[in-house]
Formats: structure tokens, sequence, C-alpha cells
């Protein structure tokens, strides 16, 4: 009797592949990856948007400031107008040797609220002061 004889007999019967327990295994952990990435999805589609509306709100800003830097201190007054789909508006408070001017952007923004995560609102107020002086 030859004791290799059933080894090689063996071994070609035994036939290459995956069992159905592997490719389970597999395909759960395949799920599992992609929902991970679905989740980081839609997180990196709202930071981006976030980031889009506070980069126009900061634009929106600049260009009042933009616009109160360039006329004489005098005729500084209190104002609004539409930037964009930002409404601007501005008060101005006389100080001693200066002119406080508090500037309200209203439009689209991140709000917080206490029991869920932020959302990008329609409608969120910014103030932002700006002092001038004589």
């Amino acid at each position: 009797m030859n004791p290799t004889a059933g080894r090689e007999n063996m071994s070609t019967s035994h036939r290459g592949g995956f069992t159905i327990v592997e490719v389970v295994v597999a395909m759960i952990i395949l799920t599992v990856g992609v929902l991970g990435l679905a989740g980081t999805t839609m997180y990196v589609v709202r930071a981006t948007t976030y980031g889009d509306i506070t980069t126009e709100r900061s634009a929106a800003l600049q260009s009042v400031v933009e616009r109160l830097r360039s006329v004489d201190y005098d005729s500084v007054v209190a104002s609004s107008d539409s930037i964009g789909q930002f409404a601007v508006s501005w008060t101005v408070t006389m100080a001693s040797r200066s002119k406080l001017v508090r500037i309200i952007t209203t439009g689209p923004g991140l709000k917080t609220s206490v029991s869920g995560p932020p959302l990008i609102r329609p409608t969120v107020a910014d103030t932002f002061d700006y002092r001038i002086m004589r």
C-alpha cells in the first residue's frame, strides 16, 4: 500500500473556491463599508454647503464695511441693503469720538438646536459690530 496515493487523490478532488459562509461574511463587511461611506458623504455635503453660505455671508458683510469706510465720517447713517441672498441692515450709535455701527446680516445659515444636530436654516441673523473713529 502506498501512503501518498490517498493524498494525491484528495488534493486532485478538492476544488478551489469560496464557501457560502465566506461569501456572506464578505457581503456583510462590504455593506457596512458602503453604509459608512454614505453617512460620511452626507456630512461632507452639509459641511461644504455651510462653508459656501458662510463665504457668501462674509462677502456681503465685507461689502457693507467697505461702503462705510468709503464715505465721510459725518455721512455714515443707518441704512439697509440686499446683497445676494442676504438682507443686510446697519444701525449707527454715536459715541464720544467714534460711531459704533452694528451690521446685521439675515439669510441662510447654520442654526444649532438643543435637541438635535445643527441644520442649515433659511433665515439666520448674524451680528457684527464695527467702530469708525473720527
